[in-house]
């Protein structure tokens, strides 16, 4: 079942079971937001439209309930119905009549497993996404699937930006590979990346299947399953993916018959994609002035400026201001004014908000903007100013983002180093961190290296060895991990990481192609700081590392206070 337009909104005080929950709707090609709290979950919903939502019971604050019952009226003011499954544990199976006539839709009992979840997404999401796979098998191999009606504007016209020759190229799904690759550009590095290792690949295939090395084999096909689907070769992944499974269920009869099937069909693409030569060399040359440009616009350190927001100058807002500055830090003072708010709102990566109660309506409008714009693009808020007007401030939704208040009297010893300590948080996430890479598929490896370059610092690693060498001589800010790898798999490698008094800080998240629930779990036990899989596409996975740096930050915030 792919459905590719539905949304789903995961709430759940427990990282863990959010993690879980992602990967089994993953399974089911459906995306999903998660939120930690009744609360947050509310302020996605204001924001954002879901399909469903997968709503904890038990959590502290705002419970499951208490949180439906807001987000009723959420959904009244919108004018939109959207079903609410609520997830609770076996002890509340004697309750799901109290569930269902307090209007959830439906409920589930943890663990959720993925025939259970299955059921309740073929019942809850629309029915325009459940027959998805029926419309793309009507599809032809070739151009004519992106038909004017079918493809949306942004897959449309990266499409015209493809190269005449290669829209003729037959058993290629070009919007598929631009859709998953989300641009032209990108699209055609990872073809080239696909093209440049079919002989090195299909002779690596070759050689396991003469030689019986089933272990090896499964590995190869499984790289091969991956990287075609990725590109759009869509009957070659399906393929391939055929042959895996039969590989790893001893079903060698399967194997023998079809192995050299695969690998004429796979060898077929060195002859349809070798213009793709000549366009590589193009693409490089394109890319070396990107890098120059990137270089030259290099984004200006921030992290000791201070956006100081107030209704009217006084002598408080003197006295803040000269202590901030005697303490290194520039100070930007703007009257508390939306316009002005937004105009300035990239000068300072911290902002100090000092509310004033003769305008209490205005708090609110201006906290709710804070918020937003404090989520938005990483920033630190702070307030300052009399216990009343910050009660009424910490009353508004903004107040989530919140890193610490300072009521007046401030003590200024503690404020000014506490805004060092918050510049220091700033400086460390807008720096560009090192990521280390570790998959045994060098196709692989070195299109997510190519994705992530332009943001991050990377480094690839083709096996859990040459990792560990790696760390021996720099510490990564995170690694993101395969599974499935010969010799040392990704679980015991971690296991080697986690337990070496050196290296177990570093932040590891699981990028890899297992899904299956018994994996899942295993990877779990060991408590990654994340789960992702190579399906994602490009923009999902940049989005999903830059919302865990994100979160690393405000984890910071919360050990520090």
């Amino acid at each position: 079942m792919e459905n590719s337009a539905s949304k789903v909104l995961i709430v759940d005080d427990m990282p863990i079971n959010c993690m879980i929950l992602s990967s089994l709707l993953a399974t089911n090609g459906v995306s999903s937001d998660q939120a930690g709290s009744g609360m947050e979950c509310l302020e996605l919903c204001e924001k954002n439209d879901y399909d469903l939502i997968l709503l904890d019971h038990l959590m502290p604050e705002l419970d499951g309930v208490d949180t439906f019952v807001k987000l009723k009226e959420i959904f009244e003011k919108k004018g939109r119905t959207v079903p609410v499954v609520c997830h609770t544990t076996e002890q509340g199976r004697s309750n799901i009549n109290l569930y269902k006539a307090a209007g959830f839709a439906d409920v589930l009992i943890k663990p959720i497993d993925l025939q259970q979840l299955s059921a309740v997404l073929m019942t809850y999401l629309p029915e325009e996404d459940k027959i998805t796979n029926e419309e793309e098998k009507k599809l032809s191999e070739n151009e004519a699937e992106v038909s004017e009606s079918s493809e949306p504007g942004d897959v449309k016209e990266e499409l015209l930006k493809l190269p005449i020759w290669l829209k003729t190229v037959p058993h290629i799904d070009l919007a598929l590979g631009i859709t998953n690759c989300e641009s032209a550009e990108d699209y055609m590095d990872a073809l080239y990346v696909f093209y440049s290792s079919i002989e090195e690949k299909a002779e690596e295939i070759s050689s396991a299947f003469n030689n019986e090395d089933w272990t090896m084999y499964t590995l190869r096909v499984h790289s091969l399953k991956s990287m075609a689907s990725l590109v759009g070769a869509k009957k070659l992944s399906e393929a391939a993916r055929t042959l895996e499974s039969a590989a790893r269920e001893a079903d060698h009869a399967t194997v023998r018959e079809y192995t050299q099937s695969l690998l004429t069909s796979y060898r077929d693409f060195m002859e349809l994609l070798s213009p793709i030569e000549d366009e590589a060399r193009t693409l490089n040359k394109e890319s070396e002035k990107k890098e120059e440009k990137r270089n030259e616009q290099e984004r200006p350190d921030n992290s000791k400026t201070v956006l100081f927001i107030r209704s009217k100058n006084s002598i408080v807002v003197t006295g803040i201001e000269n202590n901030l500055e005697k303490a290194g830090f520039k100070v930007i003072n703007i009257p508390d004014e939306p316009d002005v708010i937004i105009s300035r709102r990239f000068d300072a990566d911290l902002i100090l908000y000092l509310p004033n109660i003769s305008d209490g309506s205005h708090i609110g409008l201006t906290m709710n903007l804070l918020g937003e714009i404090c989520q938005d693009d990483s920033k630190i808020l702070c307030l300052t100013g009399d216990v009343p007007d910050i009660d009424l401030a910490m009353e508004s939704s903004g107040a989530y983002r919140v890193a610490k208040c300072y009521p007046r009297p401030v003590e200024i010893t503690q404020f000014i180093n506490d805004m060092k300590e918050f510049s220091h948080m700033e400086s460390e996430y807008h720096r560009k961190k090192t990521l280390f890479v570790v998959d045994d598929d060098p196709d692989y490896l070195s299109v997510i290296k190519r994705w992530l370059s332009e943001d991050y610092n990377v480094s690839g690693f083709s096996c859990g060895k040459d990792l560990l060498t790696g760390l021996s001589t720099a510490m990564p800010d995170l690694i993101l991990l395969d599974y499935e790898m010969p010799e040392m798999d990704g679980y015991d490698l971690m296991k080697n990481v986690r337990e070496n008094e050196e290296t177990k800080e570093i932040p590891i998240i699981f990028l890899t192609g297992k899904n299956d629930r018994d994996h899942v779990y295993r990877i779990l036990g060991f408590k990654p700081d994340g789960y992702l899989l190579k399906t994602s596409r490009k923009e999902a996975l940049l989005d999903a590392i830059g919302r865990f740096f994100t979160e690393y930050v405000f984890k910071g915030l919360t050990e520090n206070d």
